[in-house]
């Protein structure tokens, strides 16, 4: 009997060891879930757009307490066309955050409870000076975040890829076996406990429509022109077309040689 409830007991624990584990709030597959549901905006210089996204404790299941004390960092960081990159602090004219009126906001989320999330959204306004690049290179910029909080007594610091320099990001991918793997332990050094992603809105300048409309239009009119030449081409095929079309080019005759008269008649 006692051997049986030895197994058991075994068994049981074998069984919660996942689970116990999971309570790890800075594992990977938690992190990349903390942000989520973004939306972004095009931004036509000199308006502006609303960005928003949530803040999430991500799993009920394997995360059963309180995320406290919640803290979310905003920065508008870097300004990228297909052609060049720049840091939006060395830009004129950047955009900005309207809640702060500059490029940082920091959002207070207060304790968000197991499975639930935190609606965070802002106004990015801009003026008619932004740089926005060109119609065949439309800009984009780059937002960073960095997520504070407590988990289960224990402080956390999750920062996205705006964060790191090129030469940080590069030894945190150095080293691992698997794809999207990052150096914990590096990480660790640099104070975070996890990243979390970075996003992007662009400001643009429309592209104007009329080359649309042109095309439309000239496409329209060569189509009826081939159409004048079959009827043409084929009389009695269309009677009632054919009539028409004679009529119009008699109209257009008539208004040729009036403008030809107005052209010869001689200047008094």
């Amino acid at each position: 009997m006692r051997f049986g409830t030895l197994i058991t007991l075994a068994l049981a624990l074998a069984l919660l060891a996942p689970l116990v584990q999971a309570q790890s709030v800075d594992e990977p597959r938690f992190v990349n879930q903390m942000l989520g549901d973004f939306s972004t905006p095009s931004i036509v210089p000199g308006h502006d757009g609303v960005f928003s996204l949530a803040v999430r404790n991500p799993d009920p299941i394997s995360l059963t307490s309180n995320m406290e004390n919640v803290v979310l960092d905003i920065s508008i960081y870097r300004y990228a066309t297909l052609s060049e990159t720049e840091m939006v602090v060395n830009i004129t004219n950047p955009p900005i955050i309207l809640e702060s009126e500059t490029t940082n906001l920091t959002a207070v989320c207060g304790d968000i409870p197991s499975g639930g999330s935190v609606p965070v959204e802002f106004t990015i306004r801009t003026s008619k000076n932004t740089p926005h690049g060109s119609y065949f290179s439309q800009s984009s910029y780059f937002v960073r975040f960095m997520l504070a909080f407590s988990y289960a007594g224990i402080n956390y610091t999750m920062a996205s890829r705006g964060f790191f320099s090129d030469v940080q990001w590069e030894l945190l991918k150095s080293g691992q076996t698997g794809a999207g793997e990052i150096n914990q332990t590096y990480l660790a050094e640099l104070g975070y406990d996890g990243i979390i992603p970075d996003s992007a809105f662009s400001v643009r300048v429309p592209i104007p429509r009329w080359p649309f409309y042109a095309l439309v239009g000239l496409t329209t009119l060569s189509g009826l022109m081939a159409f004048s030449y079959h009827v043409l081409d084929n009389p009695g095929k269309y009677p009632k077309v054919e009539v028409r079309l004679m009529k119009l080019s008699g109209r257009l005759n008539m208004y040729k040689r009036t403008l030809l008269d107005r052209f010869k008649k001689p200047k008094s």
